[in-house]
């Protein structure tokens, strides 16, 4: 999932594994629930290398 897609879109298969990892980031850091977004929005940006991510999609990956 580190490369750079071509028509810079994230799939819905992106978005399953970037919250699976979101998940699992927050739970071993304990990164507190004010952070998520945050946290969420530089995960998304490691993993896809896209600089933008449509705030709908962080959205859906910190929802409980």
């Amino acid at each position: 999932m580190a490369e750079v897609h071509s028509d810079s879109r994230v799939t819905a298969l992106d978005c399953e594994i970037l919250r699976g990892a979101f998940r699992k980031s927050v739970a071993e850091n304990r990164i507190a629930e004010r952070e998520w977004r945050m946290h969420a929005k530089l995960l998304a940006r490691e993993l896809t290398g896209l600089d933008d991510i449509d705030p709908d999609i962080l959205d859906w990956i910190v929802r409980k």
